[in-house]
């Protein structure tokens, strides 16, 4: 489970930086083509580039490169997430069931409770684990 959600996160990350980088090269291609694209969302400018047709100008191939490009890390995200919830679901299923909880937080919890859970047998021994737990400040005061 932890190499699920660390490939997540850096696909996650991949594809937050190819978004900036496509919202950067549309402020320099060509007036008419960035108007054209301006008033669209984020899924609709990024659908519109990937079918952008194969040109000579570099900005417009750039265009179509970093839109398939987060295309491609979208499906990797929503795989990566689908296999961590079935994961989760394999070995703690009722953890899912809290409300509040989502396969996200699901997997950090059961990645710091590692192969013995039974560690964590109240909210102080859990922020101790993850090094939050309060530190006395003067004598009798957290």
């Amino acid at each position: 489970m932890r190499v699920l959600r660390l490939a997540k996160e850096t696909a996650v990350q991949a594809r937050t930086q190819a978004r900036n980088q496509l919202k950067a090269v549309l402020l320099g291609i060509d007036r008419e083509l960035r108007e054209d694209l301006s008033n669209l969302s984020n899924t609709h400018l990024i659908a519109t580039c990937a079918d952008l047709p194969n040109a000579d100008d570099a900005a417009v191939f750039t265009l179509r490169l970093l839109a398939r490009r987060i295309q491609q890390l979208t499906a990797e995200v929503k795989e990566l997430a689908r296999r961590t919830t079935k994961a989760i679901r394999s070995c703690r299923p009722q953890l899912l069931d809290i409300i509040g909880v989502w396969p996200d937080n699901a997997a950090a919890l059961l990645i710091a409770a590692g192969d013995n859970p039974e560690r964590l047998a109240s909210v102080a021994s859990f922020a101790a684990l993850c090094g939050i737990n309060p530190v006395e400040q003067s004598p009798g005061k957290t």
